[in-house]
């Protein structure tokens, strides 16, 4: 289900998109005298974030795959490598992007990267170019069960329900998609901001769906062995759902989640969690979080 080898791009040209913006309602402009001091900030959360996972005396002791971006790729967002790739065995997948500037971060010297960890690739780029256009964002389109391969998708304008089937026919998944909506009734989206998928344990935001999508998803969850710690809009809004199951050095499942959305927590979810990761770690990514519109998941893309 999970991993202890992980991709991240440093936030070295990190930036508002207001591309990004229309759909992502988690995320806030800046000022232009601001962006220095907004930069800074996001490159020392983020330098957290990757001792975190990878600091060789720290308690995850993951193997960190690095990289940075510069003003020149036009890739703000570049932060957030899951959406454009995901790995299997063997197997890379690279996904249709929404946003013409995101399409960017398909940068050659990464996707050259990444060809020689895999024997078969799987590439629906050619999606964006369609008539009409049809978006899967990655594993912010798709939270995946790789244990059951059981693939759940809230269907947005990122995120169509038939390529989602296609995907799912390639890479031998079962697709589960439902409409998950925010407060004020507007698609959720990435399925990553309202469910969240560990080996024992899963983090679904039940007020996002209806009784009838509710039914599908927790059945699911249910009949393949997890038990659900449902989260509150407000925690969603939170980031408590954008969490990720990592393996540390003795191979065991962790949570990695901000400081943000672990605080939204309360102690009856945080004993039910413990029970179900060794050890629940975060840090904070507020800036990331306010300016980018996404957390420690969106973060890091693994292998």
């Amino acid at each position: 289900q999970s991993t202890d080898q992980v991709l991240l791009i440093s936030p070295t040209a990190f930036g508002y998109n207001p591309e990004a913006a229309k759909d992502n309602r988690f995320m806030h402009a800046v000022d232009e005298g601001e962006l220095e001091t907004m930069r800074r900030k996001v490159m020392r959360e983020h330098e957290n974030l990757v001792d975190l996972l990878g600091n060789q005396k720290g308690p995850l002791q993951m193997t960190v795959h690095l990289f940075d971006h510069k003003e020149s790729h036009g890739t703000p967002d570049a932060v957030f490598p899951n959406n454009w790739f995901s790995t299997a065995p063997d197997v890379l997948n690279f996904y249709p992007m929404k946003n013409e500037n995101r399409r960017k971060e398909r940068r050659k010297d990464l996707v050259t990267y990444l060809d020689r960890m895999s024997k078969c690739t799987i590439d629906l780029t050619y999606e964006e170019e369609t008539d009409p256009p049809r978006f899967l964002e990655g594993t912010g389109s798709l939270v995946l069960d790789r244990v059951n391969r059981v693939a759940y998708v809230a269907i947005s304008e990122r995120s169509d329900k038939g390529l989602a089937e296609h995907w799912g026919k390639l890479n031998k998944y079962e697709v589960v998609s439902f409409d998950a909506k925010d407060r004020n009734g507007d698609p959720i989206y990435h399925t990553n901001v309202m469910m969240s998928i560990g080996t024992e344990a899963a983090l679904v935001c039940k007020d996002s769906l209806s009784t009838e999508d509710w039914e599908k998803v927790s059945s699911s969850l249910t009949n393949t062995g997890r038990v659900i710690v449902e989260i509150t809009m407000e925690q969603m809004e939170c980031f408590a759902c954008n969490c990720l199951e990592v393996r540390n050095w003795k191979f065991f499942p962790a949570l990695v989640m901000s400081t943000r959305a672990y605080r939204s927590l309360r102690e009856d979810q945080l004993e039910v969690l413990r029970e179900h990761f060794d050890g629940i770690y975060h840090v904070d990514l507020t800036t990331i979080e306010d300016v980018g519109g996404g957390s420690v998941r969106c973060c890091i893309a693994e292998l």
